[in-house]
């Protein structure tokens, strides 16, 4: 009975969930989110198309805000790009990159080089103060948004 007790705490404690097939840019830009996704789609030759605002659950205030949110899919690389805004009047997405207004997402079989490349022509629009990457294990809350982005697509076949 010992061990089938050990297992169970085990099971109980779980390793965070891991997204290796995701790459994070984090862009500080003054642009709107709406101008910032034109220059991304005219620069980087994506088609990112505005959806309703995702909402995210915020567990320490109990609350959902909702942020802009643009998605694209290339069935070509199966690779799924989606940029989300950062905060909304009340609340941040990521609070700990607080310097990031948007976050460009990459899912799927991503080449590292592909996303140093994407990162190189965001830095280039005008209007883009910043472009970084952002280690998907530094963001405390990746494992809800990222269930909560998931959640508010299906249906909408992005």
């Amino acid at each position: 009975m010992h061990e089938t007790t050990a297992m169970a705490r085990k099971k109980l404690i779980s390793e965070p969930l891991s997204y290796p097939d995701l790459g994070i840019i984090g862009i500080s830009s003054q642009l709107k989110d709406y101008r910032l996704a034109y220059h991304i789609n005219l620069t980087a030759a994506l088609s990112l198309t505005r959806l309703d605002d995702l909402p995210v659950y915020q567990e320490k205030e109990g609350t959902l805000p909702e942020f802009p949110l643009f998605a694209y899919y290339e069935c070509n690389r199966r690779l799924h790009f989606y940029l989300i805004g950062n905060s909304n009047h009340t609340a941040k997405l990521v609070p700990a990159y607080r310097q990031a207004d948007y976050f460009l997402l990459t899912k799927g079989p991503f080449d590292p080089e592909h996303l140093d490349s994407l990162l190189r022509t965001i830095r280039k629009i005008e209007g883009v103060q910043l472009a970084f990457n952002v280690e998907g294990a530094k963001v405390k809350n990746l494992e809800g948004i990222m269930t909560d982005l998931e959640l508010h697509l299906v249906g909408k076949g992005v």
